[in-house]
């Protein structure tokens, strides 16, 4: 049986789409989902708040449709074939949601496309009835032999996980390693920039897949939403959504965290969509999918994004070692680690970590599995090869983890087949050394594992720390963090007060800063706050930031620190690859 849809681009400008669904039932009745969640972030959407006026197209007698569950609609067509169509409104510009606009149409399916309850094996053909007022259609799925204008997918888990881009923006194409790429960049981005990104996303891949051993991908296709006040990506099986501010893009330390996230998302594509944790996969689109280890889908893949930007030279040494100081201080400026551990991260992102927006205390309860599943990685794969003599890493584990339960065993891993595969992989028990940083709220001493390789902490000038962090809203200084594991945890401070001054100078958004630096820590002052039109005076005193510390490279250390410090800066590049040369001609049209 193949399930059919049919698009029509109705009214962008309205930002409404018309879906057309061809459904063959096996029963008398019917019962159409739409998933309330997309795989890669996790948290229930609700998409079904997007979907009007659904009926039938040319009913008979006696067939019924009934909404019985917010995601769930009941057919009676008494076991005939039945079309149905609906409205979609897609307005909300993230990259787990749809998009539509005069300017292009981003279809994320799983917030746009009815299915049959339980039947996600089903065969898929999607059509457009036009693609007007676009020129391209730019997708992951296959064309179905034969047809100009229809796509097929083997099962919904495959049509689910493949997003579909009308624009009029025509593709930048690179192939590498036998796979070919298509770059589509949205936004006012000049032709010269746009072929820098594909020219260093190029390097990126030609970096990573060696590194992995291979990549089964025959096509891949990044999309680059070029757009204000966005950042975010969302990873796809041979595709993959990516939303980046333009108008910080000329200074380079951004321009290093724009391809970053490009390659966070491109080793997606082995690390969660390939590589899983057990509960991830097959999936129920309609209630949250709880497993503990995010820690190893996000963490492992926030540890290599970078790093293989420092592999291929796009990062210093010293330029990687600032990025991740930077985790390493959101680690340290938080209390969360005394609170949950990274399992427990993992376990609630459903409720905590994707809802931080609304709980200003998150950052003193609770943790990242991105960041502090990063850092432990880093920790992971200077111990591996700091004890192998830098003849394994934590690259050996992730392709051990691929062959065994990707390739031969087709499923995911449970938490100690992740470890039984480390030791096989590299002869260490990583779970005897690192488990308590995972199932412990407890922290990582990363700076034992750092010293492994001859790179320390420097000592410098204590910094004063307020105890607090501040945004500015509308000219106002607000209230925006409470750093609790400070001396400020005593004292009558809100999130959402308005910061008026200190020891009787006004704090503007433009001098705040450097009216801190003159004070040390242990100095106490007066601050002047207001709360829902109240004055407030409060007493605080400064502690000690550890934000004026630095990390960097011991010369001096011991030979194997040397060794393990060279084989870290400079993992694999014995590795040679040919020339990139330009895409094959694809038999996929846009």
């Amino acid at each position: 049986m193949i399930l059919k849809y049919f698009l029509d681009t109705y009214k962008p400008h309205q930002h409404l789409l018309r879906v057309e669904m061809e459904v063959h039932p096996d029963k008398q009745e019917t019962l159409l989902c739409i998933p309330n969640w997309s795989p890669g972030s996790y948290k229930i959407r609700d998409y079904s708040k997007s979907i009007h006026k659904l009926d039938f197209i040319s009913p008979k007698s006696g067939w019924t449709l009934e909404q019985i569950d917010l995601d769930t609609w009941k057919i009676n067509s008494k076991g005939e074939t039945f079309k149905i169509s609906y409205l979609v409104y897609g307005y909300e510009h993230t990259v787990r949601t749809n998009y539509f606009t005069s300017e292009f149409i981003l279809v994320h399916p799983p917030a746009t496309f009815l299915y049959p309850k339980d039947k996600l094996d089903l065969e898929v053909e999607i059509s457009w009835k036009t693609l007007s007022p676009f020129r391209y259609c730019h997708t992951g799925l296959k064309k179905k032999e034969g047809s100009k204008n229809v796509y097929k997918a083997n099962n919904l888990d495959e049509f689910f996980d493949s997003p579909i881009l009308l624009s009029n923006e025509k593709e930048l194409s690179f192939s590498v390693q036998g796979c070919d790429f298509d770059l589509v960049i949205l936004g006012d981005i000049s032709a010269p920039d746009k072929k820098k990104i594909a020219k260093d996303l190029t390097l990126i891949m030609e970096t990573q897949i060696p590194n992995m051993g291979g990549t089964e991908n025959s096509y891949y296709l990044f999309i680059l939403d070029m757009s204000e006040n966005l950042y975010g990506g969302l990873e796809h099986l041979n595709c993959s959504i990516n939303q980046y501010d333009p108008n910080g893009f000329s200074s380079p330390e951004n321009y290093r965290i724009l391809m970053e996230l490009l390659s966070h998302e491109y080793f997606h594509h082995w690390n969660v969509k390939r590589i899983r944790p057990i509960a991830l996969g097959p999936f129920d689109y309609q209630k949250p999918n709880l497993t503990k280890e995010l820690w190893i889908a996000e963490g492992i893949t926030s540890f290599f994004d970078a790093y293989f930007l420092l592999l291929c030279e796009l990062y210093s040494p010293q330029q990687y070692l600032n990025k991740i100081w930077k985790d390493i201080l959101e680690l340290e400026e938080s209390s969360g680690e005394s609170w949950m551990s990274l399992e427990d991260s993992s376990f609630t992102a459903w409720t905590k970590y994707y809802n931080r927006p609304f709980d200003p205390n998150f950052s003193n309860t609770g943790i990242s599995y991105y960041t502090k599943g990063a850092v432990l990685s880093l920790g992971m794969h200077l111990f591996i090869l700091s004890e192998t003599k830098g003849k394994k890493s934590l690259l050996d584990v992730m392709q051990a983890l691929n062959k065994q339960y990707h390739q031969e065993k087709k499923r995911g891993f449970t938490k100690s087949e992740f470890f039984q595969t480390a030791k096989k992989a590299t002869g260490l028990d990583l779970k005897l050394e690192f488990d308590p940083y995972i199932s412990e709220p407890k922290r990582i001493p990363i700076e034992k594992y750092l010293h492994l390789a001859g790179i320390e902490r420097t000592p410098s000038k204590p910094k004063a720390e307020p105890g607090f962090r501040v945004k500015e809203e509308r000219g106002r200084l607000i209230i925006s963090k409470i750093l609790l594991g400070k001396s400020i945890r005593d004292v009558d401070i809100n999130v959402g007060d308005e910061w008026i001054s200190i020891d009787n100078r006004r704090v503007l958004s433009g001098t705040y800063k450097e009216i801190l630096n003159n004070y040390q820590p242990k100095r106490k002052a007066e601050i002047l706050l207001s709360r829902r039109g109240q004055i407030l005076k409060r007493r605080i005193q400064f502690d000690s930031s550890a934000s004026n510390c630095e990390l960097w490279i011991d010369e001096k250390a011991k030979s194997q620190a040397l060794e393990t410090r060279e084989k870290f800066f400079n993992l694999n590049k014995e590795i040679k690859l040919p020339a990139s040369k330009p895409a094959k001609k694809k038999t996929r049209s846009k």
